[in-house]
């Protein structure tokens, strides 16, 4: 109790010295209250010392036979109330504790407001040269990107091809393949957007545009895995045409996979389109009308629908092997005019896999005045295993002439195979927002102070295209209902250097037979073919 009591006249004589202990500081407190704990400590030691020394004396008396009266009872002394102090310093004492209250509460209403401030502010980050802003919970960002391809070619003919009508002198020279400048991100969590412009000149010609819609359109991701995608972008017609731009094997896509994309698919497509996106399973349903840019038609725009399914049956870290099939029905072509029996025209056609012509030379093409439909369909194919890659296709093109009684079905075909090896090691990714593969990243960038230089990769196609459907013989007049738009062979191997995830070089090589027959002069089914040597080096800029 009496412990009890000088605790309490402590506690009071610090309530009294409040407004300088308040000043003072919190270690020295803390050691004063030790010092009086420490004697408080020692009192009581020093009172159980007496009691025993008294006991001790009492059994010596006793000892002696002297008696000891017994302590009288005493009663235990009534709890002594704490003084209250003075009305002075209760009064100071409860400004005191007011004041601390409100410091207390003022402070945690600042950490408060800076917590959800921090929690609210958008948060800035520049991810391999992108620079990206998003609110702090992710429902909305705003993503720059860019996708720059600068070309340098040389198309080495030799003097039979000066005689040609078509492809006589292959433009050499150089030009910016892909100028785009976008802006990618999400709107309200479940929504997303993607506006893209290109200044390139396009896959349709080797020379620059004005700017040009290559992408713009919204979709919904809140049924995901279902995705639902509407504006102008390019739908999946395949495999190889999935490829991002940047990530592509060599300068272009193969001839097959690039004529079926053209036909409704492609940069600047209108399209209403409906995907399964799965890391196994993958799937798009498109129904497609023009490009934005296009002006060929000036009344009912084409209509066509286009699907793919892709599938990978396996997948882990080391193998990942995707089967892809595809479909396009171009089920009404766009009329030339506004009659109401308007011509129905529709040609396919494709250049060699490298535009750098400023004339945009179609080699191989077909070209009808009044068109039914027009049909596409492949089958593809990919393994990795590491930091191999192996590749294939094979596709079918139909088209239904309209008006003709008889042998109105053209049929052509066209196959590729390739394939890349990365010799420093990397493996290509998997991207399954496209069932498709991207480029390999670098494990240690280019650095000369560094000792890193990057990764490399070898690449090599072989493409076939034949637009030729029961063309006869050089020298024989064409059978009847036959189509000489004549076929391709391209082999091309190359070489890509991965500086940083962000540029990439690639150099790249070709040979390119062309087997035609057609009017040369005044000869007619004549050989219109030729054979030469392509040499292309690319640098490029993605992020």
């Amino acid at each position: 109790m009496r412990r009890i009591f000088l605790l309490g006249t402590a506690a009071a004589m610090l309530a009294a010295a409040a407004p300088s202990a308040f000043a003072a500081d919190d270690s020295a407190v803390m050691k004063r209250l030790d010092q009086m704990q420490k004697m408080l400590e020692a009192q009581q030691k020093q009172i159980e010392a007496q009691k025993k020394e008294i006991s001790g004396l009492n059994r010596a008396l006793g000892k002696k036979g002297i008696a000891v009266p017994a302590p009288e009872p005493v009663a235990a002394p009534a709890p002594v109330a704490p003084t209250a102090p003075p009305p002075v310093i209760q009064t100071r004492l409860q400004q005191q504790d007011q004041k601390i209250d409100d410091l207390v509460a003022k402070f945690a209403r600042q950490e408060d407001q800076r917590r959800l401030a921090t929690q609210e502010a958008p948060r800035a980050s520049v991810t391999n040269g992108r620079l990206q802003i998003a609110s702090a919970d992710g429902r909305f960002s705003a993503a720059l990107r860019a996708t720059v391809q600068y070309d340098v070619g040389y198309y080495m003919q030799n003097a039979h091809a000066r005689a040609l009508t078509t492809g006589a002198d292959l433009s050499s020279g150089s030009n910016f393949r892909r100028a785009q400048l976008g802006l990618q991100g999400k709107l309200f969590g479940d929504w997303s957007y993607y506006v893209n412009v290109d200044y390139g000149s396009g896959g349709s010609t080797g020379t620059e545009t004005p700017g040009h819609i290559q992408q713009a359109y919204i979709e919904y991701d809140g049924f995901g895995p279902f995705v639902f995608r509407i504006g102008a972008h390019p739908p999946s017609t395949g495999l190889d045409d999935s490829y991002a731009a940047p990530d592509q094997l060599l300068l272009e896509r193969s001839a097959p996979g690039d004529l079926t994309r053209n036909m409704a698919g492609g940069d600047g497509r209108d399209s209403v389109e409906l995907l399964y996106v799965g890391d196994r399973l993958y799937g798009s349903l498109a129904y497609t009308g023009n490009k934005v840019q296009e002006t060929t038609f000036v009344s009912d725009e084409q209509q066509a629908v286009v699907g793919r399914l892709a599938y990978s049956p396996i997948a882990n870290s080391d193998w990942r092997w995707l089967v892809s099939v595809s479909g396009t029905d171009v089920f009404r072509p766009g009329d030339s005019n506004g009659t109401l029996a308007s011509p129905r025209p529709f040609s396919i056609s494709n250049p060699p896999e490298v535009n750098i012509d400023d004339n945009s030379t179609k080699l191989v093409s077909v070209s009808n005045a009044n068109v039914t439909d027009a049909w596409a369909w492949n089958l593809e194919s990919a393994v990795t295993y590491q930091n191999v890659l192996a590749q294939a296709g094979y596709f079918k093109y139909g088209i239904d002439q309209r008006g003709v009684a008889s042998l109105r079905g053209q049929g052509f075909g066209g196959w590729y195979v390739e394939g890349s090896w990365v010799l420093t090691g990397e493996s290509r990714g998997y991207s399954a927002a496209n069932a498709a593969f991207t480029g390999p990243k670098p494990r240690v960038n280019f650095s000369p102070e560094g000792g890193g230089w990057g990764a490399f990769e070898l690449a090599a196609r072989y493409s076939t295209l034949d637009l030729n459907d029961n063309a006869g013989v050089i020298g024989g007049a064409l059978p009847a209902g036959g189509v000489r738009g004549g076929e391709q062979r391209i082999g091309t191997i190359g070489l890509n250097w991965y500086p940083n995830p962000v540029l990439k070089f690639t150099l790249q090589a070709q040979n390119v037979q062309l087997s035609r027959i057609g009017t040369l002069g005044a000869t007619p089914n004549a050989n219109i073919g030729q054979n030469f040597n392509t040499i292309a080096f690319r640098s490029q800029l993605a992020f």
